[in-house]
């Protein structure tokens, strides 16, 4: 792969501030490579950044899935044409990005791929004007990943433990399905009542929950999963096989794919995008097929 100008943004609050120790090792690793490098100042900060990164072949997010998140909403800003590629280098506490893409969660190792990685075409999936790579959820995803923001900076924990606490927090305490009106396709809606709805482009969220195990990120569709209405008990021996990708089966779980949907409620309903949380009364959601360019581990190695 030739070796144009790359932008670094990183985030140095990922993973508790660990990030912004790990930026001199970074330029060490890049020290062959055409770049500049600059820090995110604040939430929201790296989507402006991105978005100005005219003149640069590739924009590459250091963080987790939110600055992942931040820069992709930023590179969606350029014209299709004069669109930078986007690259990932992991130091977050999800890192449900680098499943999805392949990227190794080996700091060293994803940097190589910089250098040494090829570009594929990836799917994006937008949202009432926002932009996604990996997945939304609503209901029940969307109150653990509030409690997951929460515990990540009183607990300091990270990675599936993160996700996995605040889950069994949410089980224990607001295990609740809601009710709301879902159209697919361009269908009219229908009244469902659902514990979760995941809408996804990756097979994971939260730190590797398999939500949607053959989910594949460049095939032009959005893999959903919703899953009815259970008890406390129902939902704890579910849960390793959700873990593990193998609940897709089950009678309480309904998977089928689609390229837009539509989701109202009479209540604002908490929901979650690409780990972003979100309150609105009404989703938009639509496939951008192949709308970003994305640095990954070559086929052939």
């Amino acid at each position: 792969m030739t070796q144009g100008r790359h932008l670094i943004i990183v985030n140095p609050q990922a993973r508790h501030g660990e990030a912004d120790k790990l930026t001199p090792v970074i330029e060490n690793l890049l020290v062959r490579l055409p770049h500049d490098t600059v820090e995110t100042e604040s939430p929201g900060h790296a989507v402006d950044l991105a978005a100005a990164a005219s003149g640069y072949d590739v924009v590459v997010a250091v963080g987790g899935d939110g600055t992942v998140h931040e820069v992709l909403n930023g590179l969606m800003r350029h014209p299709a044409e004069q669109r930078p590629a986007l690259a990932v280098l992991p130091t977050g506490s999800g890192n449900d990005t680098c499943r999805t893409l392949g990227i190794p969660f080996d700091l060293s190792d994803a940097t190589m791929l910089l250098s040494t990685g090829e570009r594929r075409r990836y799917d994006v999936g937008s949202c009432n004007g926002l932009y996604f790579n990996n997945s939304f959820a609503a209901g029940l995803d969307a109150k653990v990943t509030a409690k997951a923001v929460e515990y990540k900076v009183t607990k300091q924990r990270d990675g599936l433990w993160l996700y996995l606490t605040a889950l069994m927090h949410v089980l224990f305490r607001d295990l609740d399905a809601f009710d709301i009106r879902l159209g697919f396709d361009g269908a009219g809606p229908e009244t469902v009542r659902t514990l979760i709805i995941a809408v996804t482009n990756g097979a994971t969220y939260g730190g590797g929950f398999k939500i949607t195990p053959f989910a594949d990120p460049t095939d032009g569709v959005f893999d959903v999963c919703m899953i009815d209405e259970l008890g406390l008990g129902e939902a704890l021996w579910r849960l390793p096989f959700v873990i593990a990708g193998k609940h897709t089966k089950m009678p309480v779980v309904h998977m089928s794919r689609h390229t837009s949907a539509v989701i109202t409620s009479d209540v604002a309903l908490p929901a979650q995008l690409d780990g972003e949380v979100l309150l609105e009364n009404r989703y938009e959601l639509a496939m951008l097929p192949g709308a970003i360019e994305c640095v990954v581990p070559r086929r052939d190695s």
